[in-house]
């Protein structure tokens, strides 16, 4: 059952020499700038900003229908976007998928939120998808109201039961917000904007906003948990009821909004002069580490809602580190990548990307 809770209501690859890559919670020595093994040439918008469409392997998590159209909104589980269908033939292809669960190659723009094809994938992507592990975790799901509780309650871990439980070997309780903001600025001096040389093996994608937020969380987490030995969890964010809509504007790349069915980043729990506080780790959204009260009303924009669509967060999941990215609409069921495949597969694909056209 899920709780609920009153809530009161921004945001190119690059050489260097080796470094050391997370896989299964290990450390393995790589090349620096090479590509994953299931890893596809890095998508770049063309010259002159020429958009270029991306094709991924995703499950279908979702659809909607579109006010006053014959046309639909698909989600996936593998982005956190919505794209608008319209060609029959493509309407029908992803409603089977939604029936069956089987995976989808798609191609899609995801600057204008239009998907464009969706054929079946070959047979070791639908193995591959297939052999995902999964957990159920509903016991930190929150339905939230921003209008019946304020902020200083969001804010109480305590209060909101996600308290940072002992880690073997990590302290859950950072001293003070000057050493929040350290590790936040080496973990956003990581962002694939900056010319590098980058301390890890995988620049992290900060500048593209419109996906990928699962494998920023999930690489954020490792570098807090490994090289700064503090204690984590995630936070998603979901608008998947109704005609809700996380709604953000890209104020650091360029000013453009952006509409997710879910985000994601780190949570952490800091000591400060009135108590422990949930502050959450968003370099693509903020500059230094932000309450968690903070970061969810960010994602409420009404200047980036338009149409039908309601800027709401419909619920919250506070997640252990090991979940990637949820699997199917609930927001009660996620994923795992626990040898990082998927994260720096997606790091490797997005590192040329950008937000605003």
């Amino acid at each position: 059952m899920l709780a609920t809770l009153a809530v009161a209501g921004l945001f190119s690859i690059t050489s260097c020499s080796k470094k050391e890559a997370a896989k299964d919670n290990k450390m393995t020595t790589i090349e620096c700038g090479t590509a994953p093994t299931d890893a596809t040439t890095p998508a770049t918008k063309g010259k002159g900003g020429v958009q270029r469409s991306l094709s991924s392997v995703v499950t279908v998590a979702g659809i909607r229908p579109i006010e006053g159209s014959t046309s639909i909104e698909v989600f996936f589980n593998e982005n956190t976007e919505f794209f608008s269908v319209s060609e029959p033939a493509l309407i029908n292809t992803v409603k089977e998928a939604l029936s069956t669960g089987n995976p989808l190659l798609v191609t899609f723009n995801p600057w204008e939120g239009v998907l464009i094809s969706a054929t079946t994938p070959d047979a070791k992507d639908i193995a591959a998808v297939k052999s995902r592990a999964t957990v159920f975790s509903a016991e930190n799901s929150r339905i939230i109201d921003f209008t019946k509780t304020p902020d200083d309650v969001i804010n109480e871990p305590e209060a909101m039961g996600i308290l940072n439980a002992t880690d073997p070997g990590l302290n859950n309780l950072i001293p003070d917000f000057a050493t929040a903001q350290l590790m936040f600025d080496y973990i956003a001096n990581q962002c694939c904007r900056l010319p590098g040389p980058f301390s890890i093996d995988y620049c992290i994608s900060f500048q593209y906003c419109q996906d990928g937020c699962y494998a920023r969380a999930h690489k954020m987490c490792w570098i807090i948990n490994n090289k700064y030995k503090y204690g984590t969890k995630k936070i998603f964010s979901f608008a998947n009821a109704g005609s809700d809509k996380l709604c953000v504007q890209g104020q650091k790349w360029g000013g453009c909004c952006i509409r997710w069915w879910y985000h994601v980043a780190p949570l952490v729990t800091i000591k400060t002069p009135t108590g422990p506080k949930a502050y959450v780790f968003d370099p693509a959204m903020f500059n230094q580490p932000v309450l968690l009260a903070t970061w969810l009303h960010a994602q409420e924009n009404p200047a980036c809602a338009t149409g039908s669509m309601v800027a709401n967060v419909t619920m919250i999941n506070v997640q252990p580190t090991t979940s990637y990215a949820p699997s199917g609409s609930s927001g009660l069921v996620f994923g795992t990548d626990p040898s990082y495949t998927s994260t720096n597969t997606t790091l490797y694909n997005y590192a040329n990307l950008v937000t605003c056209p």
